[in-house]
């Protein structure tokens, strides 16, 4: 028995296929490069972010090794009437803020100590001793403090 021969589809006219330049990786990544990065990432995540209704949150530049990578932070949500996104942590520091004598608004506050400039992150009432968590601003790297030090340091004059 034999099989039917099959019926030819029609060639359909094959678009010219994009070709994209390849650029060289670089040598070494330096901060002028890795920020570029930060800045071309974050409006490649708001457009697709918008499509769906959502936002995105300014990421941060961390594990910065100049020699071979970086991590950069993002965060995607659904945004609130002010348009930032929910965080857990700053609500958790706006209701704790008062028992260790700080303000709910020093949230996201600078500060500086010996020298280098952080940023106030939470508060974990699991820790007395040092219940403040900041971040150095310069890398991303968390430090835990002393919730006296860090009133005294935020009511000093500038970062």
């Amino acid at each position: 028995m034999k099989k039917p021969p099959r019926k030819r589809q029609p060639s359909a006219s094959k678009a010219p296929a994009q070709t994209r330049v390849k650029v060289p990786p670089p040598r070494n990544l330096t901060p002028e490069l890795c920020d570029r990065l930060r800045r071309d990432m974050i409006k490649a995540y708001l457009a697709v972010a918008e499509t769906h209704g959502l936002t995105v949150e300014e990421g941060d530049l961390a594990d910065i090794d100049l020699r071979h990578s970086l991590a950069i932070s993002f965060r995607v949500g659904i945004p609130q009437e002010d348009g930032a996104i929910y965080s857990p942590d700053k609500a958790m520091f706006e209701v704790l803020a008062p028992h260790f004598g700080l303000e709910p608004s020093d949230y996201g506050r600078t500060f500086r100590s010996k020298d280098e400039l952080f940023r106030v992150v939470a508060i974990n009432p699991n820790r007395p001793k040092y219940p403040v968590s900041a971040e150095r601003v310069s890398d991303g790297r968390g430090f835990k403090f002393p919730a006296d030090n860090v009133v005294m340091y935020l009511q000093r004059p500038g970062p």
